[in-house]
């Protein structure tokens, strides 16, 4: 009996072990399957990564002359990765190796913080993270910035309980790496983590100072970025701030993911253990005051030489998202919250499976047609769907105010991506994405000079493009337009430019709408 009783206690450890290597594990290789279950991860920047990253391969061999590399100190993590691993295992297999890479760290590091926070693990709200994680961010491809959230993410985790000083001197290589990713999480991490820090070790009544003199500095930190730079401040930034917009992407059907997580909110809040006690925490602080950020800073910045930095709001609110969980995980868990994650994880994955499929086949045929065209020509992309009622004309007063009202409340919420850059992945090894914007911004490896043959090196030109607006000179040609006609992958159309012409002149032969 003395044998068994001593055997027990080691089975049930045994037993826990195990349960804590697998769970983790299981997790892990479901949260990776959205980088695998199509022939593309997503439809917008993450293309026009994988194609800079073979231009700068084409550009190393002088395999093309105007453009060159240039020395940078961030924004190139993702960017390096890619151009090795596109030599090593080819386009497709950098693509999911670096996207499944990047989704674990982001989403096991902000586990961990959350879990730091809460004292224990917090399995419950997993799901609730995995949508975020496959959110607006990751889907617009902003991926140094999404390595960059989850290098923080980590460090927060190891410091939360933990005494500054020699364990913030030790975290430096990593937020070292974290800024060669990109700097924006790591000032947002410079400016939370020590307000954190002194906010748990502070009587409450100093802490409305302390809160108020963070909202004074972005009050100064907006101030700042109006007066010396040109900014914009969109009426988007006042629904990002709780971070459920990261769950909007492309339809109406994201819309009840967003509600979803609002709901779930709102009654962990309600709970008898949270109330007012969760709102005054130092993670809820350290939300509201990134919700400031959203708010009050400009979403979009930009010197009279540079091209714009953009969706700064969008990017904080990932940040605002995770922190939001950070503040529901001090709730008692009941058996219903993680049936209620999984099924709104589901509706979000479905959606997103749909989509990609979608966007997917609008990719093979792109390559279909790209594949036509003679070797290193020159392809701009006007893929956006057409719009019905303007093809109609003669709308009334009200109609037009109808839907610039629609146009607008679509903007802010559902109508976030475009499969504009589709066609960089569809050019790879083949052609090029006359469009394509990095090399003009300058805030990135790739540089152009203004006579190259590849790309449009002057960011002016490359917005007016963007717009429909540039016209076609003759260095330009010889210069192919490739269309959307309708809301079908077959619905496309590749025809030649001509000298004088403008995107706005390019009209699809009938209509695919009825």
């Amino acid at each position: 009996m003395r044998v068994v009783s001593e055997a027990a206690p080691r089975s049930l450890a045994l037993t826990r072990s195990r349960s804590s290597r697998t769970l983790p594990l299981g997790i892990s290789v479901a949260l990776v399957i959205p980088c695998f279950w199509q022939p593309i991860v997503s439809s917008v920047d993450l293309q026009s990564h994988l194609y800079n990253a073979w231009l700068a391969e084409l550009i190393r061999n002088g395999s093309i002359h105007g453009l060159w590399i240039g020395h940078q100190s961030t924004n190139i993590v993702v960017d390096v990765l890619l151009s090795w691993l596109l030599k090593v295992i080819g386009v497709s297999g950098a693509e999911r190796l670096i996207t499944s890479g990047l989704v674990l760290i982001f989403f096991w590091g902000a586990f961990r913080f959350i879990s730091a926070v809460r004292g224990q693990l917090a399995y419950w709200l997993a799901p609730w993270l995995a949508i975020l994680s496959y959110g607006f961010v990751f889907q617009l491809g902003l991926l140094n910035y999404y390595l960059s959230c989850g290098i923080v993410f980590w460090l927060f985790a190891v410091l939360w309980r933990k005494p500054f000083g020699w364990c913030l001197l030790s975290a430096v290589p990593l937020l070292v790496l974290a800024y060669a990713a990109h700097p924006l999480p790591v000032l947002w991490f410079l400016g939370i983590a020590p307000y954190c820090w002194f906010a748990q070790r502070m009587p409450a009544r100093f802490q409305v100072p302390l809160f108020l003199a963070g909202v004074v500095a972005l009050l100064l930190v907006r101030v700042y970025f109006v007066a010396r730079y040109l900014t914009m401040w969109m009426p988007r930034q006042l629904v990002y701030w709780t971070g459920a917009d990261q769950a909007l992407l492309n339809g109406w059907l994201y819309v009840p993911v967003a509600l979803g997580l609002l709901l779930f909110t709102f009654v962990l809040l309600s709970e008898p253990e949270n109330g007012w006690r969760a709102i005054v925490s130092a993670p809820a602080q350290a939300y509201f005051l990134t919700a400031v950020a959203i708010v009050v800073v400009p979403d979009a910045i930009r010197s009279i030489e540079s091209a714009w930095a953009s969706y700064i709001a969008a990017r904080l609110s990932l940040l605002s998202g995770v922190l939001l969980l950070a503040v529901l995980c001090r709730s008692t868990h009941r058996g219903w919250y993680l049936p209620v994650g999984l099924l709104t994880a589901a509706v979000f994955f479905g959606a997103l499976y749909h989509d990609t499929r979608s966007e997917a086949r609008v990719e093979a045929e792109m390559q279909k047609m790209a594949e036509t065209l003679p070797a290193g020509a020159r392809v701009v992309s006007y893929a956006d769907l057409p719009n019905e009622k303007e093809e109609r004309g003669n709308l009334s007063t009200r109609e037009r105010k109808l839907m610039h009202f629609a146009g607008r409340l679509s903007s802010i919420l559902i109508v976030r991506l475009n499969e504009t850059h589709l066609l960089s992945r569809a050019c790879l090894g083949h052609c090029f994405d006359y469009m394509n914007y990095e090399a003009s911004t300058d805030q990135f490896r790739i540089h152009a000079l203004p006579e190259n043959p590849v790309v449009l090196a002057n960011w002016e030109d490359v917005s007016y493009m963007m717009n429909r607006r540039y016209m076609v000179t003759a260095r330009d040609l010889p210069l192919y337009a490739l269309l959307r006609c309708g809301p079908g992958a077959g619905d496309l159309l590749m025809r030649p430019m001509a000298r004088g012409e403008i995107g706005a002149m390019l009209a699809c032969p009938g209509t695919f709408f009825h």
